[in-house]
């Protein structure tokens, strides 16, 4: 007899190996099951990753009512998610018969404050106003906007050179629509900034959202990505580090109202 060859398996010897054997088999149906509960994660742009700090957002799990978004330095008041007066803003007040409205304050570190002003399913008769508003050259139902109004605080201020509060004008068309199908188009404008809102379309993993959400969504300057969030899961928000403080309050009071946005269309559905 060849003295290479194997012995066969006994019995004595399978016994020996079951608890091994065992052990194998959990750990390898416990990896397979922890793969497939990963929570997705939408792309993040190499410009944010590799100079930007990322924001873990806290506030979006339990109830709504006072709600408070939180992340990194940055605090949002109690939500409020009605209101029955018009404000004496230029573009806000446009629209107070909208079906839905947002509405918080949100403070920095440094104490500097913006109030945020936010609106959804806007009438027939009011789309019109908007669409002649931003200028918009197409036209769609699915709206959401707001103003974004930069305040004085006790330790800093964004006031603008004429002694004014600066009023920041946003929206985004098509949130609910998936990217393959309509594209997310957006904006901010105000005072020394213009920002083009664009959807995210991919995960993490290179492939696209098989509902009709989106990832999250960026916010572009001049070509470049200064800062993103994402919708998923408790949520993040990226901004870019080189940003000046004021434009970062903007960005992170936009990335407050998306997210509240997608908590409300997720309570409404």
């Amino acid at each position: 007899m060849n003295r290479y060859t194997t012995p066969p398996l006994t019995r004595p010897m399978l016994a020996n190996w079951m608890p091994a054997l065992r052990l194998v088999s959990v750990l390898l149906v416990s990896a397979l099951f922890l793969g497939a509960c990963t929570s997705p994660q939408m792309l993040v742009n190499e410009r944010l990753q590799s100079n930007a700090s990322v924001y873990p957002v806290q506030g979006r799990q339990g109830w709504l009512i006072n709600q408070r978004l939180g992340f990194g330095e940055y605090q949002t008041g109690p939500v409020k998610r009605s209101w029955t007066k018009g404000y004496d803003y230029p573009f806000i007040v446009r629209f107070t018969g909208a079906k839905e409205k947002l509405s918080f304050s949100m403070q920095d570190s440094l104490g500097h404050q913006a109030e945020v002003f936010v609106l959804g399913k806007l009438r027939e008769r009011d789309l019109l106003v908007f669409h002649k508003y931003f200028d918009i050259n197409f036209y769609t139902k699915d709206v959401f906007t707001g103003t974004i109004v930069a305040n004085t605080t006790a330790t800093g201020s964004f006031e603008s050179a004429a002694g004014k509060r600066d009023n920041y004008d946003f929206f985004v068309a098509d949130l609910n629509q998936n990217a393959g199908h309509s594209d997310v188009q957006g904006h901010i404008r105000g005072p020394g900034l213009e920002l083009e809102i664009q959807p995210v379309t991919r995960l993490d993993s290179g492939q696209r959202m098989l509902d009709t959400r989106v990832p999250g969504l960026e916010f572009v300057h001049q070509g470049q990505v200064v800062g993103a969030v994402e919708t998923l899961n408790n949520g993040r928000v990226w901004l870019h580090n080189d940003l000046p403080e004021q434009h970062k309050l903007i960005i992170a009071a936009a990335a407050a109202a998306l997210l509240l946005r997608s908590d409300l269309a997720d309570h409404n559905d």
